[in-house]
């Protein structure tokens, strides 16, 4: 099955944010602060016209990475039922040549514990030590330089 990465709205990336997510919250907690912001950018996958996976760069800065030009990789989630299909690795190679060709430097998350080894295998850096977010749990700030 051929897999379409394009923009799409923000609007579009919250039914997965939601069930990947944020499930068992309110809807309204897939929503995030510079969602609409000119700078943002949200990408989607698409397979057959259905999105099965989405995610979210944001214009923003981590402390461990000063004076470098910075975007957050933000609300990535792929719909359970394709998973292990490589949509999180397209997303991502999208979003790094996108970054690329704006002359961003780096891109960097928050990535979840059990997310870590997905970031790794895409040449991801652990830069911090673990810390906990409030009803989500561990988490590392992990980045790649892309230039």
């Amino acid at each position: 099955m051929p897999v379409e990465i394009k923009y799409i709205s923000s609007g579009e990336t919250i039914d997965l944010r939601h069930l990947v997510l944020r499930q068992g919250r309110p809807r309204n907690s897939s929503h995030m602060k510079g969602d609409h912001l000119k700078s943002t950018k949200h990408i989607g996958a698409f397979i057959d016209s259905k999105c099965v996976g989405v995610l979210s760069l944001f214009l923003a800065s981590t402390d461990q990475l000063s004076n470098l030009s910075q975007y957050q990789l933000r609300g990535m989630a792929v719909d359970p039922e394709h998973r292990k299909k490589n949509i999180g690795r397209k997303l991502i190679s999208f979003s790094e040549n996108e970054l690329r060709s704006r002359n961003v430097e780096v891109i960097w998350c928050n990535a979840r514990e059990i997310a870590v080894n997905f970031y790794k295998k895409l040449d991801f850096e652990v830069i911090s030590d673990e810390f906990h977010i409030p009803d989500v749990g561990p988490h590392y700030v992990m980045y790649k330089r892309l230039s």
